[in-house]
């Protein structure tokens, strides 16, 4: 089976600078822009993550779903989707990651 990657990857990829371009611009709040990708990384983790879950169990069970290659070419074309939007969503905290790891290290010194 043949995986697209540019498929998922460009609207994925085009959405997120369009709400960037919008929250840059003062037309929306980074709230919105950032809340509007965690709640795609989190449809996006169900839906791949619960596909991937019911493809395990049919597997384990020995049984074949006349849906399973269907199902798991879309299992593994989110999880693209999900790779950017995760990337994405280190974008949006970079800072308050970099806080988190310097704090905890001057805490464990002191």
């Amino acid at each position: 089976m043949v995986y697209a990657f540019l498929l998922p990857s460009l609207p994925v990829l085009g959405g997120y600078l369009y709400t960037y371009t919008l929250y840059k611009r003062g037309l929306i709040r980074k709230t919105l822009h950032v809340n509007f990708w965690n709640f795609l990384i989190g449809v996006s983790f169900l839906i791949s993550g619960g596909g991937g879950f019911l493809l395990l169990i049919a597997m384990e069970l020995g049984i074949v779903l006349p849906l399973s290659p269907e199902m798991f070419y879309w299992h593994v074309e989110l999880g693209i989707s999900m790779i950017l939007i995760t990337l994405f969503h280190f974008h949006c905290y970079w800072k308050s990651a970099l806080e988190m790891v310097f704090l905890k290290s001057r805490r464990d010194r002191t």
